[in-house]
């Protein structure tokens, strides 16, 4: 048990449960919670009066926080782990030939030098780590779409990008959302800016090595006349190995520990973490205290993921 929305739909659970039985009895035992027994109690306590009362007269409680180095307790521990997915490559291509296309390196041959990004010079198979098998494949599509004109001569134009074509043609990133748990004090988007910032820098928690600036902030830090109104959310990249199948969320919890993962892809998230899968980073100083920060062509699809296209086009505009 790791937050009290998980509990109160457990409790709620159990409740229609013993309604569809009337001789049945049911307890909820909570085995090794990550939140206070206290805590626990206090929900059982405050929703039970909600529940019709012959109902909740046969429902008990249990916590039991012995258990926490048992097997039962890893097993709990594994289940809070995220499923990483297998690397999107129309994704990790296009954002090497757009970063590419971003520091105006003009048109790219096929798997040849292909990214020409802050300084460094590398083919599209070196660059992502990968075989020639699925670039190539990824960058079939991508032609098939419209977003390069030839497999020989590759550029995309930022311009031609909107997440629509990129959600039509599977060309989108895996991305995870966190959101602040009940009773978790509310932290304005600009604050976990703040916060993120030390986080991100050469002093900072090995768990956050993977991590970089990205969004508007580091948007704004590029090109200061944007047309932003603050921050709508902090977004995070974050360099993953493709070999990883899963990710541990509670490194968020050095950010906030009341944050915790949002599993509606509908639902405003202030916390944006977008994997990234290629081999090579591509981390640079956007002068943001000493933050590590995303490259431009991460920054520029952030921006359209949160629905400012415009302003996109602007920063891409204003670098040229």
């Amino acid at each position: 048990m790791r937050n009290t929305r998980d509990l109160r739909a457990e409790i709620l659970s159990l409740a229609a449960e013993l309604a569809a039985d009337p001789q049945a009895k049911g307890r909820l035992h909570v085995v090794a919670p990550a939140i206070a027994e206290a805590t626990i109690r206090k929900e059982w306590d405050s929703l039970l009066p909600a529940i019709a009362a012959k109902v909740r007269a046969r429902m008990t409680l249990a916590v039991d926080e012995t258990q926490a180095a048992s097997g039962k307790a890893r097993r709990v521990a594994e289940g809070s782990m995220v499923h990483l997915d297998k690397p999107n490559y129309r994704f990790e291509v296009l954002r090497l030939l757009l970063g590419a296309s971003l520091e105006d390196d003009g048109p790219q041959p096929e798997l040849g030098i292909a990214a020409h990004i802050e300084g460094t010079q590398l083919g599209l198979v070196d660059a992502l780590g990968a075989s020639p098998t699925p670039v190539r494949s990824a960058l079939v599509a991508l032609r098939d779409a419209g977003l390069i004109d030839s497999l020989r001569c590759l550029e995309i134009a930022p311009e031609a990008l909107s997440m629509e074509q990129l959600s039509r043609i599977g060309a989108l990133p895996q991305t995870l959302r966190f959101r602040f748990e009940r009773g978790a004090r509310i932290k304005a988007p600009a604050e976990l800016v703040q916060r993120a910032v030390p986080l991100l820098g050469p002093k900072g928690p090995k768990g956050w090595k993977p991590f970089s600036l990205s969004g508007t902030p580091v948007a704004q830090a590029d090109v200061p006349a944007l047309d932003l109104m603050g921050a709508p959310r902090l977004d995070l990249v974050a360099n993953i190995p493709r070999s990883d199948k899963t990710f541990d969320p509670a490194v968020m919890r050095l950010l906030d520990d009341g944050l915790e993962p949002e599993p509606n892809v509908l639902a405003p998230a202030p916390v944006v973490l977008t994997l990234v899968r290629a081999g090579t980073r591509f981390d640079r100083d956007a002068g943001i205290g000493q933050a590590r920060c995303a490259h431009r062509c991460d920054v520029f699809l952030s921006l359209l993921d949160m629905g400012l296209r415009d302003q996109a086009l602007q920063y891409i505009k204003e670098r040229e």
